[in-house]
């Protein structure tokens, strides 16, 4: 038990100085996180200021679901709903961001109204160029966007 304590131990070290040398170096690749959650934020600041259409409009450009006309009115009506039913927004955070392999990235954000918060889901993908076994480009689409209070399903 002592050996595996000290081993687990001696690993994580080792972990964390690899990483600390990576990022000291410059040899770190950013991942698209912090792109996304830029673009994300721009979205939401849309929504507080009450400017859907356009917020919408931005966030999914290049994405199948502009196309998708009456589904994306009807969750722009919705969103403009938000205030009257959980109260005046107040602040946002990001509370999730997994990246599942190379072109997947799933994104949770807490939307924080006077009354009662808000779960946005935002989900984007990039698709490989013919030939490729992953994409290289920085051509994030938005695959699915939706809200929702269930706040229980922020703990999984």
């Amino acid at each position: 038990m002592m050996c595996t304590t000290r081993l687990l131990a001696w690993v994580l070290a080792g972990a964390v100085s690899l990483a600390g040398a990576r990022m000291a170096s410059g040899q770190e690749t950013p991942g698209p996180g912090d792109k996304l959650a830029a673009r994300v934020s721009q979205f939401l600041e849309g929504v507080a200021r009450g400017e859907t259409q356009t917020a919408y409009e931005e966030l999914l450009r290049g994405s199948q679901l502009i196309t998708q006309t009456e589904a994306v009115e009807a969750l722009v009506e919705k969103t403009g709903r938000i205030s009257g039913q959980y109260g005046q927004y107040r602040a946002f955070e990001q509370v999730d961001v997994k990246q599942i392999g190379s072109d997947l990235v799933l994104m949770r954000y807490l939307y924080k109204c006077e009354n009662f918060p808000v779960v946005w889901y935002f989900t984007f993908y990039r698709t490989p160029a013919p030939g490729e076994l992953s994409a290289e480009n920085d051509t994030w689409r938005v695959i699915t966007v939706q809200f929702d209070t269930r706040l229980e399903r922020l703990a999984f």
